[in-house]
């Protein structure tokens, strides 16, 4: 049987480790200094994250990843 990979969208990846990691919307918006809506934006697919480094850098932290670990655009 072929195991076909689906490539994930940031909006799918993030929502995914997001949850895993049991954090709310609140949480990674607070942690980041963005607005919920913000985050928001980003699962839905209205928008992907315009962050400085430090900001990408906390994200990981957040999400157990490393920045090699973000999907593909």
């Amino acid at each position: 049987m072929l195991c076909q990979t689906m490539e994930l969208t940031f909006s799918q990846w993030f929502l995914i480790k997001r949850r895993a990691r049991s954090l709310t919307q609140d949480d990674v918006a607070a942690e980041l200094g963005v607005t919920k809506q913000t985050v928001s934006n980003w699962e839905r697919e209205v928008s992907t994250p315009s962050l400085t480094i430090p900001q990408f850098k906390k994200l990981c932290q957040l999400l157990d990843c490393t920045l090699d670990d973000f999907p593909n655009p």
